[in-house]
């Protein structure tokens, strides 16, 4: 037992963070080459992570890193993040192999114990036990609650009703936001955004900045990126099926078909409000956790994750401040992200504060194809 409690308490050295594989660090530039590949075939030094999905490992970083409350030249030298010149890389990989092996000899093989486990953002993991708060009171268990028909058929009725919403087949959405460039995600630059839709499933969004622009969006079939360079790529598979899910124009109305399991989970507090927690599973994806005001009726969090060897990443997205976009219809002005996006580190935050709504605006459907890579066509 003490020897456990010496390697648990190693564990404090874990690998830090290497460079983010955000989405929009994708349209930066992120290496075109991952998709297909496991870890050991797209980074150098891998010697815990072999057979791993390559577009995993970076969101595997960002959760040791919030789990330890390090940064990444606690194990890694910079710039040569593959260097194996410093001892806490080598215990990184020890008590990665360890966790490993106690989710594979205890819980066949799930993922039920993770860095997080005992570390809770500190480098040594508590070994007594601390003290409870004291409790203010027990809140009554909730009585009455609605079924998932009555919930989703309440959304769309608080939208405007599904006749207005099949009204409009396009919207251009105005606004700012601090988007996540950097390592990590965590250098924020502002950026003026605006993002198209068209029914039943084209999107594009742009994000011009004082020196560069930007931009990704959904053809119909595949999902793509354009980075400052021109160069454009695809984003993993996973994201793939992702922003297809997305897409869908009038997604408000088509929840029951795009989630496959949908079960009534309790009521939580969203910044303050009470709201219905509906545990929902798209098909062939992870569970998302999707969030209704008790009294509004309206959507106000969005809670997803991505698979990682060490654990889960997390994703949240609420929505607040909804307005009537003049057409009859509701949208949130007030969208906040926790982390920026599903692929930053856990520390970042990113809230697009929308200026115009206008739907039924006129769009052309080229305008939503991918674009041609100007780095790969100046390669040829």
């Amino acid at each position: 037992m003490s020897k456990l409690l010496v390697c648990l308490k190693k564990i404090g050295v874990l690998m830090g963070l290497t460079l983010a594989a955000s989405l929009l660090a994708h349209a930066q530039g992120a290496p075109p080459s991952m998709e297909g590949k496991t870890a050991e075939q797209f980074y150098k030094s891998i010697k815990v992570l072999n057979g791993v999905p390559a577009d995993q490992v970076i969101e595997a970083m960002h959760q040791i890193r919030a789990a330890l409350g390090v940064n990444c030249e606690f194990c890694h030298e910079d710039p040569d993040r593959a260097a194996d010149t410093k001892e806490a890389k080598e215990t990184a990989r020890m008590m990665m192999r360890m966790v490993m092996d106690i989710n594979k000899n205890n819980f066949k093989g799930q993922q039920e114990v993770t860095c997080y486990t005992c570390h809770r953002g500190s480098t040594v993991p508590m070994t007594t036990v601390a003290l409870p708060a004291v409790e203010k009171g027990v809140e009554p268990e909730p009585q009455g609650l609605p079924s998932v028909d009555q919930i989703l058929t309440k959304y769309v009725q608080a939208l405007g009703g599904e006749q207005a919403l099949r009204k409009i087949t396009s919207r251009v959405i105005i606004g700012t936001q601090y988007i996540p460039t950097g390592p990590g995600g965590t250098i924020p630059v502002p950026a003026a955004i605006e993002r198209s839709q068209k029914a039943p499933n084209l999107v594009m969004n742009t994000y011009r900045t004082a020196t560069y622009t930007v931009s990704d969006g959904f053809d119909g079939t595949r999902a793509w990126a354009q980075a400052a360079t021109g160069r454009v790529t695809e984003p993993p598979a996973t994201d793939q099926m992702r922003a297809k899910r997305d897409s869908d124009f009038y997604l408000p109305l088509d929840l029951k078909q795009v989630y496959t399991q949908m079960q009534l989970r309790g009521v939580a507090n969203v910044n303050g409000h009470d709201a219905y927690v509906l545990g929902a599973r798209p098909q062939g994806d992870s569970a998302e956790r999707l969030y209704f005001d008790v009294q509004t009726g309206l959507l106000v969090r969005k809670w997803s994750s991505l698979p990682t060897p060490v654990g889960e990443a997390p994703f949240q997205v609420d929505y607040e401040d909804y307005r009537d976009t003049s057409s009859g219809v509701k949208f949130p002005y007030l969208i906040t992200m926790n982390p920026a996006n599903a692929r930053t580190e856990p520390s970042t935050t990113a809230t697009i504060r929308v200026t115009k709504v206008l739907d039924n605006a006129p769009l052309d459907s080229s305008k939503f194809a991918k674009p041609e890579s100007k780095a790969a066509a100046a390669g040829q």
